[in-house]
Formats: C-alpha cells, sequence, structure tokens
C-alpha cells in the first residue's frame, strides 16, 4: 500500500466518515418514506376525483374520435387507474402514528 493510500484510509476513520455516511443514509432512506407516504396520502385522498377525471377524458376522446381510439384510449386509461390505486395504496395508515426508524445502511466495516 503506497502512503498516499494509508494517509487517505487513515484521513477516512479519523473522520468517522463511514458513520456519517451510515447517519446521512438514514436520513435520506427516512425522507424517501416520508415523500412516498405524502405522495400516496395525497393519491389516496383524491383516487375517486382521478377515477372520474380518466373517465371524462376517455369520454371525451371517444366522442372526438367518434370511438376510434376506445381499444387504445382504454387500455391507457387503466394503466393510469392502477397507477393512481398503487400510489394510493403507499399511504401511511391514518391511525398508525409515526413511522418505525429507517436502518441506517451497513458501512461494511
Amino acid at each position: 500500500m503506497t502512503n498516499d493510500k494509508r494517509d487517505a484510509r487513515k484521513a477516512i476513520e479519523d473522520l468517522e466518515l463511514d458513520k456519517h455516511l451510515a447517519a446521512a443514509g438514514a436520513a435520506a432512506a427516512k425522507l424517501a418514506q416520508q415523500a412516498v407516504g405524502a405522495a400516496g396520502g395525497f393519491a389516496a385522498d383524491h383516487r375517486d376525483q382521478a377515477h372520474d377525471f380518466l373517465g371524462k377524458a376517455q369520454g371525451e376522446i371517444d366522442r372526438v374520435t367518434g370511438g376510434k381510439a376506445q381499444g387504445v384510449v382504454s387500455t391507457v386509461r387503466s394503466g393510469l387507474a392502477a397507477g393512481v390505486d398503487i400510489v394510493a395504496e403507499q399511504a401511511p395508515d391514518r391511525g398508525a402514528g409515526e413511522d418505525p426508524p429507517a436502518d441506517p445502511p451497513s458501512s461494511g466495516v
């Protein structure tokens, strides 16, 4: 091992970078969980509106095209509606309280 590598390894150990990176990773994971929960909560609160909008859009497209694109539009609508439902399922349970703390990622040490 060269002196530069030893110096770098020593600096990493002295600064406890592995611990700081593990803490940053845990904080990022918790933030991501909160963002998914917020998006899921919004989707759950507005699921019916989204499905109604998709139905109206499908009806308008069918009207304008004379039903020529009905199969494609129906497939797209079904996919979008399923997507809304999948996101809505990510909503946190309303009575569950706080999320459990995220496990920090392994630092490999």
